[in-house]
């Protein structure tokens, strides 16, 4: 048999053995075969020569070339994602938008990547964990499409880029796998025999192409963890109703108690932290209100924050408080209110009653943000500070966020958390307790808060007025003690309003003030005031 595969015309030729096949012919042979009949002819080449090479064959020179096409598009995807965070792009803004979708195609990119480096060098046992990978990914996409909840979150893209991320593994393996075929082929054909020797450059690349397939395989299964522990968190229902606001793009959670029509105090309307969720915070307004001290109040979690959905960008403090008064509005709370804002909530609280000061009767401040707080250089150089219960809006902070957030999806802390300690870290405590801060979700509303503070928000905060609402401040004597300025933004805040009723400053509490016995009492006996007033 004449092979005329190279220029030049006929260079070797195939002889078969007829009496190893019935009938003296080989016309009933597979192609497989075929290919692994021995090669008679004496003008074999060493296995180093190039012509050897894998890629001199047209399938494999394609399926590189598709390898290389699927890296662009992981490229594009990754900076449309990106892009995304910082303004709003049609189709990209689904309802449980977080990390995971851009650390998928990173994840995608980087297996192109590293098939694509040395291609003509295939790795069994990294085919074989690329297997496995891709076992893994097929469980994720069911359990995502499979349970309701996630599915709607993670919408159509979340949905997609998990297909795409196993479609792209199992290719990889494939790719991988032809051209472990065709190596064997082209030895066959120009050595007379397929080489299993492993030159030491050979050696050094399948060694290092599986401890990085091992590394992806590990990533990939700590946010399959993520992902399961997700789906077992939706057993939890949130209090109140989700509010569906912005044109349906996503939901707002809002939770009242008491008449919200009748009553003879004004609607108390909770604002949560920047680390602490609404539902946490409110625990002590809860207490009056199972009391019978308290007739109503609402709270609600911002866009990111406990059970609410993510926030189409950009956001900024007017933008949420815009949120707000549409999920009040649809939900038939007219008012008027009592605001209680504590930490950054201090921030919203001032921006709504400036935009609604006829139903705003009073508002109270417990360890407000001054919007100084939004710049980003807030203290001056020669004061010295340092407030673990404060995530400052600088530069340094916002990429710090970003490194936090693609980290995030792995879910490292809280899967952590849940084997050690299952009681202790429960569903609520991974969706508004003390692990929410690590909630990808979360972390990307707090990217969008900081992207936009001090260009915004600032001014938004700093261009309110409260006029002559009754005014109440609540500040921590340690929070004073430990920082010069915070005591002047505090004295600043308490001079908002002409009508400032008292500021005060209550002794041996942190930050978190009603946390401790006598800081909780103070909160409380500042809040009946305020109602009573």
């Amino acid at each position: 048999m004449c092979f005329t595969g190279q220029p030049g015309g006929c260079d070797y030729i195939w002889v078969y053995e007829a009496r190893d096949h019935p009938g003296g012919s080989t016309d009933s042979l597979t192609s497989e075969e075929l290919e692994r009949q021995p090669l008679v002819q004496g003008q074999f080449v060493s296995p180093d020569d190039p012509i050897v090479s894998p890629l001199n064959l047209y399938w494999v020179r394609t399926v590189k070339f598709i390898i290389r096409v699927m890296w662009i598009t992981n490229v594009v995807l990754f900076f449309i994602l990106l892009l995304s965070d910082f303004v709003a792009i049609p189709g990209l803004n689904n309802r449980g938008r977080s990390f995971l979708e851009i650390d998928l195609v990173i994840l995608s990119g980087l297996t192109n990547l590293l098939t694509y480096w040395c291609f003509t060098v295939p790795a069994y046992y990294e085919r074989v964990l690329g297997y496995v990978t891709a076992g893994l990914l097929g469980v994720d996409f069911l359990v995502m499409f499979s349970v309701t909840y996630l599915r709607h979150q993670f919408g159509f893209i979340g949905n997609f880029l998990m297909l795409w991320t196993l479609a792209t593994v199992l290719f990889n393996c494939y790719a991988d796998y032809t051209v472990e075929r065709a190596k064997v082929y082209q030895e066959i054909r120009y050595t007379g025999r397929p080489e299993n020797r492993k030159t030491f450059f050979e050696a050094i690349v399948i060694s290092f192409k599986f401890l990085i397939k091992l590394v992806l395989f590990v990533i990939i299964w700590n946010i399959s963890l993520n992902l399961w522990l997700m789906a077992f968190d939706t057993h939890e229902k949130p209090p109140g109703k989700m509010v569906a606001v912005n044109n349906d793009q996503f939901k707002l959670h809002l939770s009242c108690y008491g008449d919200m029509t009748n009553g003879s105090q004004p609607i108390v309307l909770v604002e949560g932290g920047q680390t602490t969720s609404s539902e946490e915070f409110q625990e002590w307004i809860e207490e009056l209100y199972d009391l019978n001290k308290l007739e109503r109040y609402c709270f609600y979690d911002r866009p990111g924050y406990g059970f609410s959905d993510s926030a189409a960008s950009p956001v900024s403090v007017s933008i949420i408080v815009d949120y707000l008064e549409e999920a009040l509005k649809q939900s038939g709370v007219p008012g008027p209110f009592a605001l209680v804002g504590f930490d950054v909530g201090g921030l919203y609280s001032r921006a709504f009653a400036s935009k609604n000061p006829t139903i705003t009767k009073s508002i109270m401040l417990v360890d407000s943000w001054h919007e100084d707080m939004l710049k980003l250089k807030p203290f001056p150089k020669k004061e010295t500070y340092s407030f673990p219960e404060l995530s400052l809006m600088t530069t340094g902070v916002g990429f710090k966020l970003w490194f936090q957030g693609i980290v995030s999806p792995l879910g490292v802390v809280t899967n952590l958390h849940w084997f050690t300690h299952p009681k202790k870290y429960s569903s609520k405590a991974r969706i508004y307790g003390p692990d929410m801060v690590h909630q990808s979700q979360y972390i990307r509303a707090r990217l969008q808060e900081q992207i936009t503070a001090s260009i915004l928000s600032y001014n938004e905060v700093a261009g309110s007025h409260l006029q002559d609402i009754p005014l109440y401040v609540v500040s921590s004597d340690y929070m004073i003690k430990r920082s010069k300025n915070w005591g002047n933004w505090q004295r600043q805040l308490a001079k908002l309003s002409t009508d400032t009723e008292e500021w005060t400053v209550v002794e041996k509490t942190n930050h978190f003030m009603w946390e401790s016995k006598s800081g909780k009492s103070a909160l409380q006996e500042a809040l009946l005031r305020m109602l009573g007033a």
